[in-house]
């Protein structure tokens, strides 16, 4: 999956399944809490009573905003969807301003069908109200692409990709060890052997291992598991 996405219930999967289907609500979650702010609940529409939807005991006041670009998929790498804010009475600019341009927020989305909302949407309540029934995506405000005076944009991206984390990278060889001779991942501790041409040495000065797999087989042995940190049956990739 593309997002953090709550688990689909029988309830919903029957909804999805009719010929006739109820209206899909989205509605949206912007949480700054984490970054110093507060909790804003936005939906581009209101509900049938013409006032703000509530879900799960919420208000989501009606404004102008748009998400794109979320796709799910299995395979690749995670799409980069957009959030679109209006900057009505300069609010997006505002929280731009005092929140290092939203960096870090969070944002979630509901989808909602209309025959689970609160009864408060309704004139006449909603017994088939169920505040279970939902799929919320979430995302983090990864970077604002624009701002304008009619307007904010936002990157998303999915929180694993997002967490502040920096992932080590290095070049799988298949016939180069990595480690350290005599260091950590090799383990080496024996007397000298060969040097780094794989010619027989016994002179400690001129110990050097080849780095090759010839060179681990010289110092633990032909049948011993080797700790050798070449990628013996990869091709020269990006790992």
């Amino acid at each position: 999956m593309n997002a953090r996405i709550n688990q689909m219930s029988e309830e919903w999967f029957k909804a999805t399944e009719k010929l006739d289907q109820d209206v899909l609500v989205e509605l949206w979650t912007i949480d700054l809490r984490n970054i110093g702010g507060q909790i804003y609940r936005f939906a581009n529409d209101t509900n049938e009573l013409g006032k703000n939807f509530i879900w799960q005991g919420h208000e989501f006041a009606v404004y102008p905003i748009l998400g794109e670009g979320f796709e799910v998929s299995t395979q690749g790498t995670s799409n980069r969807p957009t959030l679109t804010i209006s900057n009505a009475l300069g609010f997006v600019t505002g929280a731009v301003e005092e929140y290092d341009q939203l960096k870090r927020a969070t944002v979630y989305r509901h989808l909602v069908y209309k025959q689970f909302m609160d009864a408060e949407n309704f004139a006449e309540g909603n017994s088939s109200a169920d505040p279970l029934q939902e799929i919320k995506t979430s995302y983090v405000i990864e970077r604002m692409v624009s701002l304008t005076r009619e307007q904010g944009v936002f990157e998303l991206a999915v929180p694993s990709e997002s967490d502040g984390a920096t992932v080590p990278c290095r070049v799988m060889t298949s016939q180069n060890c990595c480690w350290q001779y005599r260091g950590e991942g090799c383990g080496y501790t024996g007397h000298a052997v060969a040097d780094e041409n794989d010619m027989p040495t016994n002179d400690p000065s001129l110990d050097s291992c080849g780095k090759r797999l010839l060179s681990c087989k010289a110092r633990f042995g032909e049948t011993a598991v080797l700790p050798i940190g070449a990628f013996l049956s990869a091709k020269n990739v990006k790992a």
